[in-house]
């Protein structure tokens, strides 16, 4: 029987819009317990249709329990952004928030304000608002942990304890996870009551549509290798390195030689990494190189090949990397560059379980090619800044022709002389009080107090200290009055 024949008549409506007649396994077997009201322990490889497998019931859930709201909690912002997505392609009824790191807060304020009947968020920040006391989770009967070993390797084991520990009871708990590691297990007992234990497939297998490939390389044939890759493969192409720098800069030297690139990264602002993942899905770019940030939750159904350039820390890592191709059913190709890394594959080896073999390529013999465009020695923003250190400000232009002209003239300390040289703020205000006092003899012939202005206390204690020195004609009263007048202005 098909368990979306079970649904409510509007659901059914949408599913039919999205083009989906056919439940994937995880959702056969996991959608009956959850629309009972019972709690799912789900786990299953990545790309398997999870997030349907819990949004279907919430939805059934919210929509007969009127005083009912949801929270689901995802590791990244990506795949919050994600649900948020394919909850609203299922209904428009429900109001739903999206509270991630990285967005604007005061937004977030407005729609928790409107009271949203789903809440999707990242554990860090929900943590923010539960602390600011901007978050209502008093409502809240219905719970969502998607991705939870995830959520554990990146260290929100506490912040989830602390948020469950704010939900009323009794509530329904899902919980759904592409690997079982001994945490989940432990996590599952504090979390869920009696749950329905739901496992489709090996937990330590890639999918069964992935071609697995490695290559040995050295680590100076790695990016002649990877352009070979790029330039014999067709389709949208996601290369996996370590660390974020390494993303910038190898998604800089693809640009070098003609790829259409960008970097993924944690660090990226919110705005920039939307843009970068809307531009990878319409196909604007064809390689995102990425972090293991882009191993969970990343759903674009035409990636057609993945690229480890870097092999990851964690074996469990690589299952879920190679999950971002092959999904819903499709084919797709995995190829690992090995180098120095060959006890890393080792590991991987063991702890994996692959569908199918893996198959080893040759290298290619190819130089690297000449680049298509030539990278500059300095940034943009370097070369800006180098520019703006030798070109002199005009305050300090200014002074200089003052001194040569001899309308001014420093004190015989070349330490202070040089020191005020330097600073452009101080000859702006040293200028303007030489244009007051220009005309006055006794203060050019000792014009050192016009510099003192814009001087350090300590400055001002040296030049104090001269001895036979007037003071110019107005007193220091005069020049503080000039200079808040002209603040005024």
């Amino acid at each position: 029987m098909n368990v979306f024949e079970t649904l409510p008549e509007f659901l059914q409506t949408a599913l039919k819009r999205m083009l989906i007649q056919t439940p994937t396994p995880i959702q056969q077997r996991a959608l009956p317990p959850g629309l009972a009201g019972q709690d799912v322990l789900g786990t299953a490889q990545t790309g398997t249709g999870k997030t349907l497998a819990f949004l279907l019931p919430l939805i059934v859930r919210l929509t007969q329990n009127p005083a009912e709201n949801a929270l689901v909690l995802s590791p990244t912002r990506e795949l919050a952004q994600q649900i948020l997505t394919e909850l609203e392609k299922l209904t428009d009824t429900l109001p739903a928030a999206l509270i991630i790191g990285g967005d604007n807060i005061h937004k977030q304020y407005a729609a928790l304000r409107r009271k949203p009947r789903v809440l999707i968020a990242t554990p860090g920040r929900l943590m923010d608002h539960l602390t600011r006391k901007s978050a209502d989770l008093s409502r809240v009967h219905f719970l969502v942990l998607d991705e939870t070993d995830r959520m554990l390797d990146m260290g929100f084991i506490d912040d989830m304890r602390r948020i469950v520990s704010a939900l009323p009871c009794p509530r329904q708990t899902l919980l759904f996870s592409a690997t079982l590691p001994e945490e989940i297990k432990q996590l599952s007992h504090e979390f869920l009551t009696r749950p329905m234990r739901v496992q489709i497939g090996e937990v330590t297998c890639a999918a069964c549509g992935v071609l697995q490939e490695i290559v040995y390389v050295s680590v100076r044939e790695k990016l002649p290798q990877l352009l070979h890759e790029l330039n014999t493969r067709a389709g949208s192409i996601l290369v996996f390195v370590k660390t974020k720098h390494g993303a910038e800069r190898l998604a800089e030297e693809l640009k070098r030689y003609g790829q259409k690139a960008s970097a993924l990264h944690g660090e990226l602002r919110q705005n920039r990494r939307r843009q970068v993942m809307e531009f990878f899905r319409n196909g604007t770019l064809r390689v995102l190189v990425a972090t293991d940030l882009a191993a969970r939750g990343l759903d674009v159904p035409h990636i057609a090949h993945v690229i480890n350039y870097d092999l990851p820390q964690c074996p469990q890592d690589y299952i879920h990397r190679v999950g971002r191709t092959g999904r819903a059913g499709s084919v797709g190709n995995a190829l690992s560059l090995i180098s120095d890394d060959g006890a890393q594959w080792k590991e991987i080896c063991r702890v994996t379980k692959f569908a199918s073999a893996v198959k080893t390529i040759q290298k290619t013999i190819e130089p690297l090619p000449e680049p298509k465009f030539v990278a500059h020695e300095e940034g943009e923003a370097h070369a800006k800044r180098a520019k703006k250190k030798q070109t002199p400000s005009q305050y300090t232009q200014r002074a200089k022709e003052l001194l040569q002209s001899g309308e001014v003239s420093l004190p015989q300390t070349p330490k202070v002389a040089m020191r005020a040289l330097k600073k452009p703020k101080t000859f702006k205000k040293a200028t303007a009080a030489a244009r007051v006092l220009e005309t006055d003899a006794t203060s050019s012939a000792n014009s050192f107090r016009t510099v003192k202005v814009g001087l350090s206390k300590k400055a001002l204690k040296k030049l104090q200290q001269t001895k036979n020195s007037p003071a110019p004609r107005g007193g220091k009263a005069n020049f503080k009055k000039f200079f808040k007048k002209k603040k005024k202005r």
